[in-house]
């Protein structure tokens, strides 16, 4: 007997195991909960059931089984889920339909072009005395170079990709890889990316290759070049080292952000392994909800100049945001890379055990100023406002507004007055800002109707499904399957989804629906209240169907009037009549 591969990996691949790979999960009775990751929420919106093998947001209604939730989460269509998650749980796909479209077929080729080009950077290395001695200069060790697969771009302007089209490597491959530059559309010529350089191989979250940076061991301007945006390589998505990171992270519950590929490898050699970097860009909103999936504090270990400061307040703000605690450390040398090499422990213990909580450190930078200079509590002001701003809860505003407030040596009614005023020249209103301000009440509202709730409950409590007699056949749809399943289902004391008729497309929704009732505290009712409660909500559920029905009968009666449809129109409003009647029954 053969075992469908996708009954198979739902075996294998518990709806929690997955989920926790990227979202912290706590345990609330049989379930879990989380902070969804498809919205920007500030409760726990996102169930997990282990029982149902459903993780669903009530809030942003997205979600479903681990089919489901990865398709959302990775953004891959259904047969590149199954083609991942048999990957991950090593079950065996025989035969996978083709995708409709090369474009897959595209970026595979440009993933296993990158992947020749690992192997051919790393011999390179070996090869070339001037970047092995670079590398060992920065206190790099062979095993380090292994782990990372750091290589060397040779200084050439064409070695590169001479190499990859011996290899069966297409031009139009190689620069979808982001391997090559064409200067012209026009020009025949390709040029090698990357000259001259260390390379470090970037990654997704799932450890698959988009890219490299380069680092010049030359005089070359620019000291670092990173892959270009592409079908792989998108830089507001990526943070170098998260791959390796996750594991660590899942354990602190925190993550240390830092700015460049040695100084993830800086923290690694020190043993922190809970450690990222932007790659190519500023820290993005992309990022900052990346980072709050997988951990509830974000420790910054940015550069201690200028525009490390910068990028310091712009992080802050993004992850604060997303509700998380930021924390910063502060390094006598310039960056983690130059604290490793002089003190490895030392950088350890900084990263471990020396953070402070972000607002702290600008509260006692800002007390450290002259505040009697008019210019200079403008400058603090100025500093303060994107900060306080940008905090996720009342309670954080305000406590943060009173400290902010006692810094600068202001009250904090003129400290708030101002705040208000930079809200509201910040505020832009947009179609998903206010989809985002809608409640989550508000949002739950329409998820299922009152007579998918009240079919529901008859799954919950099958005893009482008498009352099924008492409700108005649904006409069509996922209502119309359940009820005609409940009615056949046979009499037992517990109905399992396995002892309904439906059709597939409608086992995951029905799954949902009993994660819902479960979420409001349908399910634990006495056999009293679940009767009484049964047949409240088929009052409901009939009231809803009659108040459609009505809808649909008052448009058509309108439009036949309208049209002069004397005949018609008298025999809709005769109709209209019937169901005034049962409606006003079912009140």
């Amino acid at each position: 007997m053969t075992i469908d591969p996708v009954s198979d990996i739902k075996a294998r691949l518990p709806i929690e195991e997955l989920v926790g790979q990227y979202c912290q999960l706590k345990k609330k009775g049989r379930n879990f909960v989380s902070l969804c990751p498809f919205h920007n929420d500030t409760r726990p919106s996102l169930q997990i059931s282990p029982d149902k093998g459903i993780a669903y947001c009530f809030a942003c209604q997205t979600g479903g089984d681990v089919f489901s939730f990865y398709q959302s989460i990775e953004g891959v269509d259904f047969r590149q889920a199954l083609l991942d998650l048999a990957e991950r749980t090593g079950v065996t796909i025989e035969r996978v339909a083709p995708a409709s479209t090369t474009e897959k077929d595209e970026k595979a080729r440009a993933r296993t072009c990158l992947e020749a080009a690992i192997s051919f950077y790393q011999q390179q290395l070996k090869d070339s005395k001037k970047a092995m001695e670079y590398l060992t200069k920065r206190s790099i060790t062979p095993d380090i170079i292994d782990e990372f697969q750091i290589g060397y771009a040779p200084d050439s302007f064409s070695d590169t990709y001479q190499h990859l089209l011996k290899m069966g490597f297409s031009r139009k491959e190689i620069l979808t890889a982001g391997l090559g530059v064409q200067k012209e559309l026009k020009e025949e010529k390709i040029y090698d990316r990357f000259r001259n350089r260390i390379m470090f191989p970037i990654h997704d979250q799932k450890g698959d290759i988009v890219g490299f940076g380069g680092r010049t061991i030359g005089e070359d301007d620019a000291k670092y070049i990173n892959a270009a945006e592409g079908p792989l390589y998108n830089k507001s998505s990526i943070l170098y080292g998260l791959n390796r990171a996750k594991e660590a992270i899942r354990e602190t519950k925190k993550i240390v952000l830092v700015e460049g590929y040695f100084d993830v490898i800086a923290c690694h050699m020190s043993g922190v392994t809970n450690v990222a970097a932007v790659s190519g860009t500023a820290l993005t909103d992309q990022h900052a909800k990346i980072l709050k999936r997988y951990a509830e504090t974000v420790v910054l270990c940015l550069d201690q100049d200028q525009a490390g400061r910068e990028a310091a307040e712009r992080a802050f703000c993004l992850c604060a945001k997303e509700g998380m605690q930021v924390r910063v450390v502060t390094l006598e040398q310039k960056d983690p890379d130059e604290t490793m090499r002089k003190d490895p422990a030392l950088l350890k213990k900084i990263l471990t055990e020396g953070s402070i909580p972000y607002m702290d450190y600008v509260l006692s930078n800002i007390a450290s100023m002259d505040l009697t200079q008019a210019e200079n509590k403008r400058k603090g002001l100025e500093r303060l406002l994107p900060l306080l701003d940008s905090l996720a809860t009342s309670v954080e505003k305000e406590h943060e507004l009173n400290r902010a407030a006692g810094a600068l040596g202001t009250t904090e009614a003129a400290l708030k007055e101002d705040l208000v005023r930079f809200e509201q020249q910040s505020v832009t209103t947009t179609p998903e800002k206010a989809a985002e301000a809608v409640s989550d009440k508000e949002k739950q509202s329409d998820i299922f109707s009152r007579m998918e709730i009240a079919l529901g409950l008859f799954l919950i409590y099958p005893h009482e499904r008498s009352f099924i007699k008492e409700l108005i056949p649904p006409k069509e749809g996922f209502a119309d399957a359940l009820f005609e399943a409940l009615k056949n289902a046979p009499n037992e004391e517990k109905l399992t989804l396995d002892m309904l008729d439906l059709p597939e497309d409608y086992l995951e929704r029905t799954a949902i629906l009993l994660l819902y009732c479960e979420h409001h505290e349908f399910t634990n009712w006495s056999q009293s209240v679940a009767q009484r409660e049964v047949h409240a909500n088929c009052v409901r559920a009939n009231r809803e169907t009659l108040r459609t029905v009505q809808r649909e009968i008052s448009g058509k009666l309108l439009q036949a009037q309208r049209q002069g449809k004397t005949s018609e129109a008298t025999k809709l409003m005769n109709q209209y009549q019937q169901v005034l009647k049962l409606a006003k029954k079912a009140s």
